[in-house]
């Protein structure tokens, strides 16, 4: 093993570099992972453009990766050298307030791989046995790059409380509100209305979904009411940071529905709280996910659902630059992007 290791490192907002930095060791408790895959998230491009995300800079930049396992700290029994496995970047620390009752992905003192521990956009990573799962050996490790997105997604349902014979909204096209939209159709709803600005990507939603174009729709709340028989959306589930979108989904929700805010807004948001007031709305915040990894690997593997297919571009890391144009630049053409070491 070289001393040094290549990494994208984010040394200031907007300013991302390769360098060679040393590859770190695991320590006790730990495990040091050989990268194989790592696929670029939207965060991952906020962060480059704003530092939004990166509480220490310089910092290797990626949270979702997939690897082998290329050493072990003092104390790790249950994980194996040469093991194959998918990452998830939160660390909880199980000590503080929030993780003692039971909501560890909102730890009061979390670690978390590209916000304030180094990422996945590496050669190799340090992270903890709790934060890996087995990959199969048939799934490819672009595939497996996409558990904590999976895990994240189920939590939207989740927070959702989509349920058989609901109506559901998924309002926005990338590639997090596709995985959503088929995750969500798992629990058999009455009726999924999916909005996006590309037929190109409103074509991956799973089957019996209406897909509206925003761009061919004059009024598009009017248009959500008339597929809902004038009843109505329980769950509306934010995958864009739009304001607009944020004030259809408030506006078709019924009585007692429930908007998820799965993007993310950055600073004050208008919101209709007379709305929220008169028909008893609920909102629902979605961050991180309360322990969905097993589920997302078996789901992964699943063919029926096709997860894998969200991967739409392979690029060598060495291309890491072109990576990023593409998931930033070619949203028409792209969902996921994967950087193969």
């Amino acid at each position: 093993m070289n001393a040094l290791m290549k990494a994208i490192l984010l040394e200031a907002p907007g300013i991302a570099n390769q360098r060679e930095i040393p590859i770190p060791a695991p320590g006790k408790g730990g495990i040091l992972i050989r990268t194989k895959a790592a696929t670029v998230c939207t965060s991952d491009i906020i962060d480059l453009e704003t530092g939004l995300f990166s509480e220490h800079m310089p910092m290797v930049m990626g949270h979702e990766g997939a690897g082998v396992v290329a050493a072990i700290g003092e104390g790790v029994t249950d994980i194996n050298v040469g093991d194959e496995v998918a990452v998830h970047p939160v660390m909880p620390c199980y000590a503080c307030p929030s993780c003692k009752r039971g909501l560890s992905h909102l730890c009061d003192d979390m670690g978390h791989l590209c916000f304030n521990k180094p990422g996945v956009f590496a050669e190799y990573f340090v992270t903890r046995p709790d934060c890996v799962r087995i990959k199969p050996p048939e799934m490819s490790f672009a595939v497996a790059s996409l558990m904590e997105p999976v895990c994240v997604c189920l939590e939207a349902a989740a927070r959702g409380k989509v349920s058989e014979g609901s109506r559901v909204l998924i309002a926005g096209d990338g590639p997090f509100g596709i995985m959503i939209n088929r995750l969500c159709a798992l629990r058999n709803p009455k009726q999924i209305i999916h909005t996006g600005f590309y037929d190109s990507r409103l074509k991956y939603v799973s089957p019996k979904t209406a897909a509206l174009n925003v761009n061919s729709e004059s009024n598009l709340a009017d248009k959500i009411m008339r597929l809902t028989e004038g009843e109505g959306i329980d769950t509306a589930i934010l995958c864009v940071s739009s304001t607009e979108a944020l004030d259809v989904c408030m506006e078709v929700l019924r009585s007692r529905g429930t908007l998820v805010i799965f993007s993310a807004f950055g600073g004050k948001t208008p919101v209709d709280l007379l709305r929220v007031h008169i028909k008893e709305l609920n909102i629902a915040g979605c961050n991180n996910d309360e322990g969905f990894m097993d589920d997302a690997m078996r789901l992964l593997a699943d063919p029926a659902l096709d997860l894998q297919s969200i991967v739409t571009h392979e690029i060598p890391f060495a291309d890491w630059k072109e990576a990023f144009r593409i998931a930033s630049k070619e949203k028409e053409n792209c969902l996921k992007v994967s950087m193969i070491l």
